[in-house]
């Protein structure tokens, strides 16, 4: 075969290969084209399916929304199903037909047509004698608290309060020692039945309740549905389980119930039993007053009573703690302090009960006896009704702190007090600050308190709360003094020196016998220093710009010279000085060998 036909076989084959080429391409190009439709007729599906769903849950909630606000009553879809509902046992003599009316119609019918108003009656046969206990959340705006912060008095001392947890500060409701005004359980009821029936049969169609022709007032005629109260109810359940720890008492044997001026004792009680509120019974009394139409009643408790039992408690009292302070020669003040000790002697303070200076003596008034004193008013010395008997409260409170008890509010003085050792003093006004505490035990505890010869003693008569052979207290111990506020200019009465304030630490110690065994931090007391006074012609201002008093500075110069003068004579005659030190009126003392002080003052 020559070279010609041998290029031309070449060039048919090559041909022929090239056309195979486009062939396989072209069908690999269909392949690819029916592959790819499929999936983007899925993808379509599946976006309009994702879409129909997004429009469909919004038209529902919009639905559900507008069907929300029509089942609450807010619009005026009206009931389109012939009901009628027996509310007779509130009052309404004929079944109510519901038919054409909204749901806030019918409440507005049903709630206004009848007057809950039932009492329980505190069946417990020494109501006498029963006290209710402090209950609820604590409550300091008082008429009296606000008199004595509009007021104020003697109200610049150092204030220290302490939050008891009491167990009642959960209650609600409000009960008095005898009768108790249940809420209106049963409107919560009626509410929860028209609810359910219109959020039942508002939007459907039904010939359940289909009525021509018929006669209400009929005895034959019987109502769709009738209003019955249930037994379970939370209202009703909250009301009488808090009403229960309220009423219910203790069976106690023989504790003191009251006090004999004449012999200066207190006396006791007989035994008593223990009254607890049968809640089960008393729920099923009111659940059948009302079922019975009787919404205007009154309801008396269920008792379960139980005895006392054990030892009685009478030989367990005995005067846990005793405390004294003395006063002064001041007559008017004296007396002021006698009548408050009169007032305070033989007051019991019930188990639980929050004791109150100020409520328990009262106001001091002239007309009681009381007279002008002094006192303290903003961080002035004021001449005040009933002046002094802060000495009586001082003494309880120190009294109330060694029984074991514990005390809810005081207040410190403005000034350092003279008749106890600073940062034990608990100062008290009517329209000023009050001194309290609470009786922590589980009973009863009694206050003496006694007035002779300038001094003042108060004890506690109690069954111990502390543990045999330990005892607390508080001491006292000085921090630092606190420089005297600057001299004050005066253009008549009487010029002052003044006096430096004072910081005070006081702590609780508890002993075990004579044996300390605890000590710690109870609270911080600061006191102010009395202002000096002078005319402006006796002062000048020294090299660090502070104003000072010149008659003051030559008084203190001469009275200094004087002592030390004294001094000097005193030992040259006794011929020996063992020791010389300030003491902490910052007066000289030099003590000689016999053991004699000599202060420069009266002892």
């Amino acid at each position: 075969m020559s070279n010609y036909d041998n290029s031309t076989q070449y060039g048919k084959n090559r041909n022929l290969t090239r056309s195979r080429d486009a062939v396989n391409r072209y069908r690999l190009s269909r392949r690819k084209k029916s592959s790819v439709l499929p999936k983007i007729f899925a993808l379509v599906f599946i976006v309009l399916f994702v879409i129909s769903i997004a429009i469909y849950g919004a038209y529902r909630f919009l639905q559900y929304r507008s069907e929300k606000k029509e089942f609450e009553g807010y619009t005026n879809v009206q009931m389109k199903q012939d009901i009628y509902i027996d509310f007779s046992i509130i009052g309404m003599k004929e079944p109510l037909a519901i038919k054409g009316m909204t749901k806030q119609e019918v409440y507005d019918k049903v709630l206004g047509s009848y007057n809950f108003n039932i009492t329980i009656a505190n069946s417990n046969p020494e109501i006498d004698i029963f006290e209710m206990p402090v209950y609820g959340a604590k409550v300091e705006d008082t008429d009296l608290d606000k008199y004595m912060v509009a007021k104020g008095s003697d109200n610049l001392g150092t204030g220290q309060e302490v939050n008891v947890e009491n167990p009642l500060q959960d209650i609600t409701i409000k009960a008095s020692k005898s009768t108790f005004k249940l809420p209106d359980f049963v409107e919560g009821q009626l509410k929860r039945l028209i609810d359910d029936i219109y959020g039942k049969y508002l939007y459907t169609s039904s010939n359940e309740f289909n009525k021509k022709n018929v006669d209400v007032s009929s005895p034959d005629f019987k109502a769709d549905f009738v209003f019955k109260v249930q037994t379970n109810d939370e209202m009703l359940d909250s009301s009488l389980s808090q009403l229960a720890r309220l009423w219910n008492t203790k069976a106690v044997k023989g504790q003191i119930e009251g006090f004999s001026k004449e012999r200066n004792e207190f006396t006791f009680g007989d035994d008593h039993k223990g009254y607890i509120v049968d809640e089960d019974a008393l729920r099923k009394k009111i659940i059948d007053e009302v079922n019975a139409g009787n919404i205007d009643a009154e309801i008396w408790t269920v008792l379960n009573i139980v005895d006392a039992e054990g030892p009685s408690v009478r030989s367990r009292y005995k005067y846990v703690s005793m405390y004294e302070t003395w006063t002064t020669d001041n007559e008017k003040r004296n007396k002021n302090v006698r009548l408050a000790c009169e007032g305070l002697n033989g007051y019991i303070v019930k188990p639980g009960q929050e004791f109150s200076f100020n409520k328990t003596i009262g106001e001091r008034t002239e007309e009681r006896g009381f007279d002008y004193a002094t006192a303290y008013l903003e961080g002035q010395v004021i001449e005040e009704l009933g002046g002094g008997i802060c000495q009586v409260s001082t003494t309880l409170y120190n009294a109330v702190f060694a029984a074991g008890l514990i005390s809810t509010y005081r207040k410190s003085h403005t000034f350092e007090p003279s008749y106890i050792t600073p940062g034990l003093d608990a100062t008290v006004s009517f329209n000023g600050p009050d001194y309290r505490f609470l009786n922590t035990s589980n009973y009863s505890i009694g206050i003496k308190a006694s007035y002779s010869k300038q001094k003042v003693k108060i004890d506690i008569f109690a069954v111990p709360l502390l543990s045999e052979n330990i005892t607390q207290n508080l001491v006292s111990v000085k921090i630092q003094d606190i420089d005297e506020p600057t001299i004050s200019i005066i253009n008549e009465g009487k010029a002052s020196k003044g006096s430096k304030g004072s910081e005070w630490q006081v702590f609780k110690v508890v002993k075990e016998g004579d044996k300390e065994i605890s000590r710690e931090f109870d609270h911080q007391t600061i006191y102010q220093g009395h202002t000096p006074t002078a005319f402006e012609e006796n002062t000048y201002v020294d090299d660090d710009g502070v104003l000072q008093t010149k008659k003051f500075i030559e008084t203190r110069r001469e009275e200094v010279t004087e002592r030390r003068n004294s001094s000097i004579t005193t030992a040259r005659r006794e011929n020996s000085i063992q020791v010389v030190a300030p003491t902490e009126s910052g007066v000289v003392v030099e003590m000689a060998p016999g053991g004699n002080s000599s202060t420069g003052q009266p002892q």
